[in-house]
């Protein structure tokens, strides 16, 4: 497993053990799916760490807000499309 440095983004004030963590699981070359949960209180950052996150890994990030079924889809493929145009 190679374990790569992400640096925390001066955005980010503490947090060094939850960003240490969340980069370790972004960085993690096994093969297969994964699935990672983030919970917490209300208005502590997380929304924020994950943005982040998938902003140094060079990740997509979507975040959801209450909609119908449809809107979410709606914006979902939105999201995919703008990225996958942007991507080199």
């Amino acid at each position: 497993m190679v374990v790569v440095n992400l640096i925390k983004p001066p955005e980010i004030f503490d947090r060094d053990v939850e960003w240490a963590e969340l980069a370790r699981f972004a960085t993690d070359e096994r093969p297969g799916a994964t699935l990672g949960v983030v919970s917490g209180r209300r208005r502590q950052g997380k929304t924020l760490l994950l943005y982040e996150l998938a902003r140094a890994t060079g990740g997509f990030y979507f975040g959801a807000t209450e909609a119908t079924s449809t809107e979410s889809l709606r914006r979902f493929g939105g999201a995919v499309a703008a990225t996958a145009s942007t991507s080199p």
